[in-house]
């Protein structure tokens, strides 16, 4: 598909100093597309979580002659467990504190360690579509807001063509920059409390995930995923996540996490193998070492 440079930053009249400030907003370099949306009631965004697993709904397609199955796993840390880690202390951001740690401190998202020593927001996902597998997006929105100057969502994983929603539930203006591969650099400015959002939607999918980041508030940080298919799943923060409807088969999967590779993102198994049978199938524990995590 031919690469197509357009413009992608929409900004409310008085925004304009931002332009200066942020780095690379306007242009967009193969293929991924934003633009301002029109009003969606709060309530309908709260419905959208961006961590579910995909359901036949959303695009999976029927049973094969196998039959389909459903990997239900947990990643699990082996060491000590980290002490949570605090950025800014409230009331003592360097930027905006009346609204940024005004609530309370603002954590560490890069490794969240329950106490059960579950790891949240690691991505497990198949690099490819099994053989003859066709999806269409899913029709339902992921909404992708930031509150006290953090991403709500750390960790997000989306289909190719499936809207994201960018909002703002902050007093203070903020940018989301997604620093993808194949997808580009796209950047858009969000104003203040604007729930009505920018819609964003990425055309190609990624090998691996992509950072995100607020140029404003430079500690405000997140991970997106896209792929043309929906076997993959975050793991939530007791380190649980499931992945529906697989056709039966052996699969390889990525597991990828954000200080996976030494501190740095990386893959924490790079093939890690399951057998998919149809129905149910035994949940599995992948054991992450700390010092994976760089620890």
């Amino acid at each position: 598909m031919k690469t197509v440079s357009s413009k992608i930053c929409w900004m409310m009249t008085g925004c304009a100093g931002l332009l200066a400030l942020v780095v690379g907003c306007g242009k967009l370099d193969s293929g991924a597309h934003s633009e301002p949306s029109v009003r969606v009631k709060p309530a309908e965004l709260a419905k959208v979580d961006g961590g579910k697993p995909v359901t036949p709904a959303d695009g999976a397609v029927s049973p094969g002659a196998g039959g389909v199955g459903t990997l239900v796993g947990r990643i699990a840390f082996e060491g000590t467990r980290p002490t949570p880690g605090v950025i800014y202390k409230m009331g003592a951001a360097d930027k905006d504190p009346s609204v940024c740690s005004k609530d309370g401190d603002i954590p560490k998202d890069d490794l969240v360690v329950s106490e059960s020593k579950g790891v949240a927001n690691v991505f497990v996902f198949l690099d490819k579509a099994p053989a003859g597998f066709k999806a269409t997006p899913p029709t339902e929105d992921i909404l992708f807001d930031q509150k006290n100057c953090r991403f709500l969502t750390h960790a997000l994983f989306c289909q190719v063509g499936q809207t994201i929603r960018l909002t703002n539930s902050d007093g203070v203006l903020h940018n989301t920059r997604c620093i993808g591969t194949r997808n580009g650099n796209v950047n858009n400015a969000i104003s203040a409390n604007d729930s009505m959002g920018i819609k964003l939607i990425y055309k190609q999918a990624e090998r691996e995930p992509f950072p995100v980041k607020c140029d404003l508030h430079a500690w405000m940080s997140a991970y997106h995923l896209v792929l043309n298919h929906p076997f993959a799943a975050v793991s939530d923060t007791e380190g649980n996540f499931k992945i529906e409807n697989l056709p039966a088969g052996n699969y390889q999967f990525k597991v990828w996490h954000e200080r996976g590779d030494s501190g740095k993102p990386g893959l924490l198994e790079s093939k890690y193998q399951v057998v998919i049978k149809s129905g149910d199938n035994p949940a599995v524990e992948i054991k992450a070492d700390a010092k994976k995590f760089g620890l």
